[in-house]
């Protein structure tokens, strides 16, 4: 069903229940956030994505993150304001003190006016410029594979393979935490024939028409083993399906 709301004094058309970050987004706004990804839950650890949100038949405005704040009818939001520019720089110091070099983040600085650190960095983290937002962990669980944990908390929270484990034994060397990773922190080596990655490496396999690295072996074998088809129907890259479409189609036996 989808309901009224209005977004910088501008009436919006959404669907009830979907994340005012992504309502927000698709009306042009510039909201950032690092920790959010339209094809898994919001845990709203990073903190830019700060709105501001009236209720219906309230008089006080709630300072809340938008990217797990329902829509609802008859909300009325802003998404830049002073008040909201202000807390969005003091999570970014924060994220800073963990990824000070991290390019995404110097970027969202110079946006916001930070221009030094009040926070000594963190040191001894195991993955340099991990900002903790779980983005590969989620991805990894709505993956099926569950390679990946957060564990400890406070100081002592990382990510990474469970149990204290150096290698990520369930890990199929997809790369999608890889491609997920706000701020590439993530390790992983590709050569002609393997990539590396989480403690483990990987025999890449290859299109059989270009010779072209398609994904490694072990991610072919669990596609095709959750799809219930042969291995063989995953061994040619995009560009040589698409070709060998174009090729049946244009066939005069066809």
């Amino acid at each position: 069903m989808d309901v009224e709301l209005i977004i910088d004094d501008v009436p919006v058309t959404a669907a009830a229940g979907a994340s005012l970050l992504d309502v927000a987004r698709c009306a042009g706004r510039d909201v950032p956030a690092l920790c959010h990804h339209e094809a898994v839950p919001a845990i709203a650890s990073c903190r830019l994505c700060l709105i501001e949100v009236r209720r219906p038949g309230r008089d006080w405005v709630q300072l809340t993150t938008s990217c797990d704040y329902p829509v609802s009818a008859g909300l009325v939001v802003v998404t830049n304001s002073p008040r909201i520019r202000k807390h969005r720089g003091m999570n970014l110091e924060l994220l800073l003190r963990r990824a000070p070099d991290a390019p995404v983040l110097r970027q969202l600085a110079t946006q916001f006016g930070v221009t030094r650190a009040r926070f000594a960095p963190v040191t001894d983290a195991p993955l340099p410029d991990c900002i903790l937002c779980e983005l590969c962990v989620r991805v990894c669980c709505a993956l099926d594979y569950n390679a990946l944990a957060a564990t400890g908390r406070g100081h002592d929270k990382r990510v990474g393979p469970p149990f204290g484990r150096t290698a990520a034994k369930d890990c199929v060397g997809c790369g999608s935490c890889v491609e997920a990773c706000p701020t590439a922190c993530i390790p992983m080596a590709d050569t002609a024939t393997t990539r590396t990655i989480w403690g483990r490496t990987f025999e890449l396999l290859t299109c059989v028409r270009c010779g072209r690295p398609i994904t490694t072996k072990a991610h072919a074998a669990a596609m095709a083993a959750g799809a219930d088809l042969p291995v063989k129907s995953t061994d040619l890259c995009e560009v040589c399906k698409a070709r060998l479409t174009s090729e049946r189609l244009a066939s005069p036996r066809r």
